[in-house]
């Protein structure tokens, strides 16, 4: 079995806060991003740590997903009272393509704690806000890109204990959600002992649901952060079809190891490219900048049967 399946990309880190230092608010770090198709490029929504400390999104667009042209504005600024009550910061964005919206999940932090909120647009000008969408502690929120037997679903990560999970919830209206199941858990022994969380959005393939989560392994009174895949069922997505035994993406190369918050890979995007059997991975790396890694597709669902 090849282990070494990824292939971090020569041009990295593609974002550093040094190419958004002119940012009103400055820049401290830019990571955990997430990076999408937009026609014929790309765009992206930025978590962006002002170098006052408060945390940002903001819009880029990109012609080849490798050179990042940064929009000023600040994106999905609190506006009502229950907004500025309940998401004083937004962080981690995630983004869904579903129904012909893209959906924005994010992680929605307060006095209260941390929630999952959820917004959708289809120009990136005007947004429909759901708000939050679950109670306190919460993080981790995607959307499958599909319906599946007339439902939505979704993957999140509830705190548990200093400890967390992957949960699965379905709804009928994006709005009211139910029936939470416990899908993947954190493995007692393995690299991802500690909490798990979903990474970017799963991608329908032949052989299931793909989902590329990060898990944690407690070292030394840190987090080591790696990424690791599964595989749902199609039809059934509380069902897990695979889930591979190792790790497929450790903290490696000196922008991951060294930053505000050492050995991290924390994945927001995975884009396909079935064609090309390729799929691109874009993580936030050491809490500090933005990376991108590829690798085969096929190669990908191999390795996620290596139980």
């Amino acid at each position: 079995m090849n282990y070494n399946i990824i292939t971090r990309h020569p041009q990295n880190p593609l974002l550093t806060a040094a190419h958004l230092g002119h940012l009103p608010g400055g820049c401290n770090s830019v990571f955990n991003s997430a990076v999408f198709r937009y026609g014929d490029g790309y765009k992206a929504i930025l978590r962006v740590e002002q170098r006052s400390g408060l945390q940002s999104l903001r819009l880029a667009d990109s012609a080849d997903g490798l050179t990042f042209t940064v929009h000023p504005e600040f994106l999905l600024t609190p506006e009502t009272e229950e907004q500025k009550l309940y998401e004083e910061a937004i962080y981690d964005p995630r983004v869904t393509l579903l129904e012909g919206k893209y959906y924005i999940c994010y992680a929605a932090e307060s006095r209260f704690g941390c929630q999952v909120g959820l917004a959708a647009t289809t120009d990136f000008k005007s947004f429909e806000r759901f708000g939050c969408i679950a109670e306190t502690e919460n993080r981790n929120l995607v959307l499958f890109p599909e319906k599946i037997n007339g439902l939505y679903y979704r993957l999140d990560r509830p705190f548990q204990n200093h400890a967390g999970n992957i949960w699965l919830c379905e709804s009928p209206d994006l709005i009211h959600w139910g029936r939470p199941r416990c899908v993947l858990e954190s493995r007692q022994f393995h690299w991802d002992r500690g909490k798990i969380g979903a990474g970017a959005p799963p991608i329908r393939t032949k052989d299931g649901w793909l989902v590329v989560y990060h898990g944690t392994t407690p070292i030394g009174g840190s987090l080591l952060y790696r990424l690791g895949v599964a595989l749902l069922d199609l039809e059934r997505p509380w069902l897990v079809r695979a889930r591979a035994k190792a790790y497929l993406m450790s903290p490696e190369a000196p922008y991951e190891r060294i930053g505000d918050v050492p050995n991290v890979c924390f994945l927001n995007s995975a884009i396909p490219d079935f064609a090309r059997d390729e799929l691109r991975l874009y993580y936030g790396a050491a809490d500090q900048v933005l990376c991108l890694a590829t690798c085969r597709l096929s190669e990908l669902l191999e390795f996620a049967k290596q139980a």
